[in-house]
């Protein structure tokens, strides 16, 4: 019998297996091989020590003469060239760039201290200006705004100029040579030599993992991708290293968090099953009794600081808050600790959601890490760096367990100010050294001639917004077949190196990476305290109350100590000498074999040794140098002053929106985007900043980005900014123009605000990015701008006398206040199944709920400007899917329909005739509450109470707020929670119904209306609708009029319901019927729209026409208004039958009947009959595409943007914008290909 044929699938899986082996067998062959190399070092090594006549060496020279191993021992000879050309020129203090001449500088330019002075005329005083935002009033200084903000002097300034002025006319600088970062690769915890000892970690913070992206790849890996944990910490003398654990087989995280981390699930597994038991099993003595025996008790010790009551400072849920526990393993106990870790990692298994296993610890990597080192190693030359670094760090660890390969150590020096000329007369004062931006892309070509082969990436940083200082960065490139960090790369390469200045210091916190003024919640401040939490509740999903606890109070006292820290390094008493550094990243043992070979011997190689020059300050000097000497006074000066500059405007916009009876909404707006531009030009004004793509928007005037959703990638869009790139590189340092700020109201001027593309950045809070606050604009702030106008106008008819004018606005106005008080309820409800949904699924890694696509297109449709109303009818079908989803991922096989239990309808228990209107019903459930509801907070309730408060300008002449509101909310909120006192959603408890047990999800309880036809329809032929012969001319009068009863309707409207699901939901599946089945269908689904709509209105027994049923007018003020919505009745006795115990799921609504006819439209081979009756339905049901009076959508914020006078247009375009405003246009490169 001949052998079956693989499939495809089959055959993959053997090639991926045959590569699994091969890639297996070659890792043991390279690990084999190393093994070896070590143990003949380490044979070596005994004898040199054993025998007198061998001289003992250092452990360098050791390492160093072990690594010199035949095909290693050529890449380490390779290595050796490019560093010594980078140690040659990167470190060379001279330049030899086509800047070394200044001739293109005019001599009429300003010094660093005219400039400052320049603007210290226009300013308070500085120690004024950075004291508490109370101590003075910023408004004093509106005034002066364009004077410091936009008149740029006529003078450019010059950092030539400024060193050319100096008392002194030479100045000594001096090198320090250090070692800033260390990083090895480790084979063993035994690596550490005793006496040292291990400090094992318990529950670290993942802040402490290594989340920047390095080039360096120690064991291969890539640090800041791969998971990793803080195993613990150890001194060598002086210098304290972090272990890290590394992963290498845990799959990467894709979540917003921490990428690298491991969760809670893979820390406790982590301890429980490798760490504390190898402790056990390793350690012996005293030192175990220390070690917590469990997880949970290391978690309990690390959160003790709970157990404390009354600390109201910190959250009971603040984890950065807890404990690093930390306990001693003496160095005897390390060999077999960490033997026990491996063993025990690549034995667990970890199982999947799947029911497969997982090696998830497999192959742990040992990485030692310290940084931070410069002062440490701090030395006049090379040479005594690198013996220090012997004497210190290599001494203690045993180079045999160390894997060299995988070890890189950063190089670099600080040259400073060491003394002045000997002729002077003066008090020394403190001098700054900044490196001269000109002289980095020099800088960089030179080192990309280097090493040609691989590519060096280049970063520039502007410094304190000034145009000639800066800071440099380069990285090498992973490309194919170069790979610069990664240990087992053949070819020599530069892998790092940067060039800064060291002031930044004074404004920045190094250790933290923190900077001034940095938080993208500072320009908060330009908003008033209802404002903060409004935009905090729309980008949340109106929640109950905002997630975050921020306050405008907390934000003021973040500001505040912004500037207590930048008053507190102002002061002139603190002056002292700044130097400039650069460092380069160095493989470990390149460094170590030229330093065996003499290469650091300052006498055979002076550029390493030890350093010291004079430099002329004169601008005729003929040696060239990258860096520029001025006094530290007047560049400190400058940046302080410059500081102000922003921080004045910001302290007069942040006052203001305190006075929140001053302002309106509008103003705010358009003060907190400017509020944005001054906050980040204060950050870059105090560091050295990157131009990052998201700053695009304040250096240029116009960019252009690729077009990414187009179906054709042959488009860009056009994007506009600020332009103050200009002006920078005119007059040395940033001016605004004039026309972006409108100077008389105190913002960026509307006209270009309102074409200004402001991208999201990662600094700004959360909610703070444009689009979120453009939505905020066109949903609150622009609504109550036309509230307020309308009002005033209304107010304005009612005092001329002209009360039908004033009705007239007054309806728009009650019209637009019920719609957005319904859209915030929507959306508060859609926001709130989003929440229980997600609660089924236990986040598990990347794997969150499945999404249901009608949830997120009722979220995405409530929010346009048309929005959709959420119904009866949506929370069906969100329910549809969302038990489909269910039943899916748990295999529930007794039904492929929804259960009827769901959606779970409420019903009244009684009929009560004059209470059974639903928007009465609504109005008391949600707004007319005696008492105050628990939800009290809930964003719809505040904007209602916002509109009954605004309503009081006109409330003497238009009547109560409440009494046109309840008559109409029932049409635009059409489903509702069932709410009470204390509880906003009620859920089915029964116990021994199909709801016990199920998720929450799923008992979550609905009020929903049936649809009750007017009552007035069989009075007369033509009752139904009043102007019926203005809106159909041509009807004959003889015509009769056709119509169902309330039982009739809700029969069809079951069927219909049906048939719905069937064309609309499942259509896929009609389409695999017969034909003739298929057209029965569709037919009958006509007829059923047809008769649901409205009057029917026949002549000789053909229909001619349909009125859709109308409403009387939903803002009549009398006391007749019949609402067609009515409370459904769960009582089955004879009395209340008719009564529906039901929602109407499907209103025949012109939506519903566009979306049907459309559904049926797009069915293949329908007959001839049920397209001639789909073409007569389309044409009776036609409306001109106006909704009929059973609303589907929210239609008066877009109504309203139509009723603005001219000189408000701009405003209100502006205010409208719901997307950043950006131009598309055609790619010419693409064009021309």
């Amino acid at each position: 019998m001949a052998p079956r044929a693989l499939t495809i699938e089959e055959k993959r899986k053997r090639i991926r297996e045959r590569t699994r082996k091969r890639r297996m067998q070659q890792r043991q062959h390279r690990q084999a091989q190393y093994e070896e190399e070590c143990s003949h070092y380490s044979t070596v090594r005994r004898v040199s020590r054993d025998v007198d006549t061998v001289p003992t060496s250092t452990d360098a020279d050791v390492i160093a003469t072990h690594h010199a191993i035949p095909g290693h021992s050529n890449f380490v000879h390779l290595c050796s060239v490019v560093y010594d050309q980078v140690f040659r020129s990167f470190f060379n203090p001279t330049c030899d760039c086509p800047h070394s001449t200044n001739a293109n500088e005019t001599e009429d330019t300003q010094t660093l201290r005219e400039v400052a002075q320049h603007l210290q005329s226009f300013l308070p005083p500085l120690s004024t200006v950075f004291g508490e935002s109370e101590s003075y009033d910023a408004s004093d200084s509106f005034g002066q705004w364009r004077r410091f903000l936009s008149d740029q002097p006529s003078r450019p300034l010059s950092f030539q100029k400024s060193q050319a002025s100096l008392s002194q006319t030479q100045v000594s600088i001096s090198r320090q040579w250090d070692i800033d970062s260390v990083w090895f690769g480790a084979k063993s915890l035994q690596a550490i030599r005793s006496p040292n000892s291990f400090r094992l970690s318990f529950l670290p913070s993942p802040v402490l993992n290594l989340s920047t992206d390095q080039v360096i790849q120690p064991h291969g890996l890539q640090l800041a991708k791969t998971r990793h944990i803080l195993l613990g910490t150890f001194n060598t003398k002086c210098v304290r290293f972090a272990a890290f654990l590394f992963f290498p087989n845990a799959a990467a995280s894709k979540t917003p968090t921490i990428k690298n981390a491991l969760s809670s699930e893979r820390q406790k597994d982590l301890y429980n099953r490798i760490i504390i038991p190898a402790a056990h099993e390793a350690i012996s003595g005293p030192p175990l009794q220390e070690i917590p025996q469990t997880y949970d008790i290391a978690y309990a010790k690390s959160r003790s600081f709970q157990e404390k009551p009354g600390n109201n400072r910190w959250r009971a849920d603040d984890m950065g808050r807890s404990f690093h526990l930390q306990y001693t393993i003496p160095a005897q106990f390390l060999m077999s600790f960490w033997q026990s870790i491996v063993r025990r990692a690549d034995s667990l298994r970890i199982p999947t959601e799947s029911g497969e296993t997982v090696a998830y610890f497999q192959n742990p990597r040992l990485l030692f890490q310290s940084h931070d080192l410069k002062n440490t190693f701090g030395c006049k030359t090379l040479e005594e760096t690198l013996g220090l670094f012997e004497d210190i760090v290599l001494q203690a660890f045993d180079p045999a367990l160390l894997d060299i390969r995988s070890s890189w150590l950063d190089i670099g020096f600080r040259d400073h100010v060491s003394s002045h000329s000997p002729q002077s007369l003066f008090r020394p004062e403190p001098y700054t050294l900044l490196w001269k931006s000109q002289c980095h892309h020099h800088l960089h070509a030179k080192l990309s001639r280097v090493n040609p082969e691989a590519r060096l990436d280049a970063t520039y940083f502007r410094g304190f917004l000034f145009r000639d200082i800066g800071d440099y960065q380069a990285k090498a490139k992973a490309a194919r077949g170069m790979n610069p960090g990664h240990p087992e790369q053949s070819l020599p390469a530069i892998i790092r190196g940067k060039a800064y200045n060291c002031n930044k210091e004074q404004a920045s916190v190094i250790f933290s990476n923190y900077q001034l003024f940095q938080s993208g919640f500072l320009p908060l401040l330009a908003l008033n305290e209802g404002m903060i939490k409004d935009l905090s509740s729309t980008n949340q999903g109106n929640q109950e109350a905002p997630m975050t606890q921020l306050s405008r109070e907390s934000i003021l006292k973040a500001w505040n100590a912004n500037k207590r820290h930048l008053k507190a390094v102002s002061d002139k008493k603190s002056l002292a000498n700044y130097g400039i550094r650069k460092e380069m990243t160095f493989r470990l043992d390149t460094i170590l074999t030229m330093w065996a070979g003499g290469y650091f011997n300052p006498s055979q190689n002076p550029h390493v040794g030890q350093l010291s020059w004079n430099v002329s300050l004169t601008p005729d000097a003929t040696e060239h140098y990258p860096f520029w000497i001025v006094s530290t006074e007047d560049v400190n000066s400058l940046i302080f002053t410059q500081a102000a500059r922003f921080i004045v405007p910001l302290d007069h916009l942040f006052r203001q929106a305190s006075l929140s009876a001053a302002h309106s909404s509008p103003y705010l707006i358009l003060a907190f985007y400017t509020s944005q531009l001054f906050c980040r030009l204060l950050t870059h004004c105090l560091d050295s900043e990157q131009q990052f793509p998201y700053d695009n928007w304040i250096w240029r005037s116009r960019w252009t980005v690729q077009h990414r959703q187009a179906h054709q990638k042959r488009t860009l869009l056009v994007r506009q900014g600020l332009g103050l790139e200009t002006s920078a590189s005119i007059f040395g340092m940033p001016w605004i123009p004039r026309d972006c700020i409108d100077w008389h109201a105190g913002h960026i001027d509307i006209r270009t605000l309102s074409q200004l593309y402001v991208p999201r950045t990662p600094i700004q809070a959360r909610f703070t990015y444009q689009a979120n606050i453009q939505s905020f604009t066109t949903s609150r702030v622009s609504v109550e701008h036309s509230l307020k106008q309308w009002l005033q106008d209304a107010r304005l008819e009612y005092d001329r006398g002209n009360d039908r004018e004033a009705e007239r606005i007054v309806d728009g106005i009650v019209r637009l206040a019920v719609e957005e008080i319904a859209r915030a309820y929507h959306h508060h409800m859609l926001s709130k199944l989003q929440i229980y949904w997600s609660r089924i699924f236990p986040r598990n890694g990347r794997n969150g709920p499945p999404p249901i696509s009608r949830l997120r297109q009722g979220q995405d449709e409530s929010a346009k400007q048309v929005g959709r109303i959420v119904n009866a009818q949506t929370i069906w079908e969100i329910y549809n899917e969302s038990w489909s989803e269910f039943a899916k991922i748990h295999s529930i096989t007794e039904s492929e329909q929804m259960p009827r239990e769901i959606p779970c309808w409420m019903a009244k228990r009684k009929y009560l005739p004059h209470e059974d209107g639903w928007s009465e019903y609504i109005f008391r459930q949600l707004f007319g509450r005696p008492n105050p509801p628990t939800w009290n907070r809930c964003d719809f309730l505040k904007l209602y109470r916002r509109f009954k408060e605004l309503w009081e300008l006109i409330g003497d002449r238009a009547g109560s707020f409440d009494n046109r509101f309840r008559r109409v909310i029932g049409n635009f909120i059409q489903v509702a929670f069932n709410s009470d006192q204390s509880k906003e959603i009620g859920t089915n408890r029964s116990l021994g119904t199909w709801y016990e047990h199920k998720p929450t999800f799923f008992r979550i309880q609905f009020w929903a209306p049936y649809f009750s036809l007017p009552e007035s329809r069989e009075e007369s032929p033509k009752c139904p609708v009043d102007d019926y012969q203005s809106r159909n001319l041509e009807a004959p009068l003889a015509t009769a009029c056709v119509f169902i009863t309330n039982e009739q309707f809700r029969s069809r409207a079951d069927t219909f319901k049906q048939l719905w699901l069937q064309i609309v939901s499942h259509g896929d599946r009609l389409q695999a019927m017969k034909p003739k089945a298929r057209d029965q269908i569709c037919q009958e689904a006509l007829q059923c729209l047809i008769e649901l709509t409205g009057v029917r209105w026949t002549q000789n027994g053909d229909l001619k026409y349909i009125v859709p049923w109308k409403f009387e007018s939903s803002t009549a003020k009398d006391d007749g208004f019949e609402d067609p919505f009515r409370i459904t009745i769960s009582s089955k006795t004879g009395r209340f039958a008719s009564r529906p115990h039901e929602p109407t799921i499907i209103l025949p609504s012109h939506h519903n009947a566009v979306t049907l006819t459309d559904a049926i439209l797009s069915l293949p081979r329908l007959s001839q009959k049920t397209l001639r009756q789909l073409q007569c339905t389309r044409m009776l049901l036609d409306n001109n595409s106006d909704q009929y009076d059973i609303r589907t959508y929210l239609e008066a914020r877009w109504r309203a943007r139509e009723v603005v006078t001219q000189s408000d247009s701009l405003l209100r375009q502006f205010l409208g914008q719901t997307e950043p405003p950006q131009t598309e246009i055609e790619d010419p490169q693409a064009l021309d290909m």
